[in-house]
């Protein structure tokens, strides 16, 4: 393979030792057109994989074989009540088989601070609590433009308080007291247990 020396010269040594104005030569070297390095490369690469793939004692990974080499992750979900009694009958009510990672807050803050920390895929929120109540958590959740999926438990069941939930962005309500047969279909209906 020869060897290849790099000069590097100013504009003026390159103008002097070769003669060209200075004004004639372009302010920049253009880059490689988007994609060119690349279709390069591309036979090199091929070359590389085929023979690491021959190389190799294991198969190669396909789809469906890449997922069983990783461990399952828990969803992540917050159940957000001042109550902790109300905390622990929502925990129950929760599938038992339902691979969840249970996060608990006594405010609308800790919520929003818990989601911010990822750990909020689902939040089951309370809509009476001190600090900042449910209706808070929605509005800061709707005007930060923040991805969750929430249910809200309440003992609150006026219709007028559903509506509002629902225009603030949460999937469903749930009356309390909660049971397993109020929680079970929600989760079944939205995917989010099988």
């Amino acid at each position: 393979m020869p060897v290849i020396a790099v000069v590097r010269r100013t504009r003026a040594q390159f103008c002097a030792r070769t003669g060209f104005a200075q004004r004639a030569l372009p302010r920049r070297i253009p880059a490689w057109p988007t994609g060119a390095f690349q279709q390069a490369q591309a036979p090199f690469a091929a070359r590389r994989q085929t023979s690491a793939l021959k190389s190799s004692r294991h198969p190669p990974l396909t789809r469906t074989s890449l997922f069983r080499l990783l461990p399952a992750m828990s969803l992540p979900i917050v159940i957000a009540d001042d109550s902790l009694l109300a905390r622990k009958v929502l925990t129950k009510a929760l599938p038992a088989d339902w691979d969840v990672e249970v996060s608990y807050a006594s405010n609308g803050r800790e919520a929003l601070a818990l989601y911010r920390q990822g750990k909020a895929s689902v939040m089951f929120l309370d809509l009476t609590m001190p600090d900042m109540n449910g209706y808070q958590v929605l509005e800061a959740l709707q005007h930060e433009d923040l991805n969750t999926f929430v249910i809200v438990v309440s003992a609150d069941i006026q219709p007028m308080a559903q509506a509002r939930v629902r225009a603030l962005g949460a999937a469903a309500f749930v009356a309390k007291p909660v049971t397993p047969e109020a929680v079970l279909p929600i989760l079944k209906e939205y995917g989010l247990y099988v």
